[in-house]
């Protein structure tokens, strides 16, 4: 398992991602332009046009979102560390995580990670540790064996 293939993984997810996330706001655009032409008064009108807007607010929203984790992703330095930081590929003998974005569990064919922030509950644990040290977590021991 290496850094940078997780590194790659995730670029590849959230670009996907955020070409979806565009093809949504263009889809959104082109409804709210049809409810503009329509001529209609009234309540109902004004309704579908406010309804469209606030879906295109999340939805930039998510854009802006997804384009942090990029430029965060950019960000992460290759070279291993010594200690968990920020950017860390860390393997323990119950999971793996990168300590980088909130992604949720990445899926590739060496095992599963776990992409997580250094502001989740187990980001904060195992910031600063070492190999083989032990943090615990709820009611399980969990034994670092590396770090990338």
């Amino acid at each position: 398992m290496h850094k940078k293939q997780v590194i790659q993984e995730l670029h590849n997810k959230l670009n996907a991602r955020l070409t979806q996330l565009k093809e949504t706001r263009d889809g959104l655009i082109e409804s709210r332009e049809s409810e503009g032409g329509k001529s209609s008064a009234g309540d109902k009108y004004e309704t579908g046009v406010e309804m469209i807007q606030q879906e295109m607010e999340r939805n930039q929203a998510q854009i802006d979102q997804v384009e942090r984790q990029k430029e965060a992703l950019n960000r992460v330095s290759l070279t291993p560390n010594t200690l968990v930081s920020e950017g860390s590929l860390v393997v323990t003998d119950k999971a793996s995580y990168f300590i980088g974005i909130p992604f949720g569990e990445l899926k590739l064919e060496t095992g599963n990670i776990y992409c997580i922030s250094s502001a989740s509950p187990i980001g904060e644990l195992l910031l600063g540790k070492k190999e083989h040290d032990l943090v615990q977590f709820r009611d399980q021991k969990i034994n670092i064996k590396n770090i990338f």
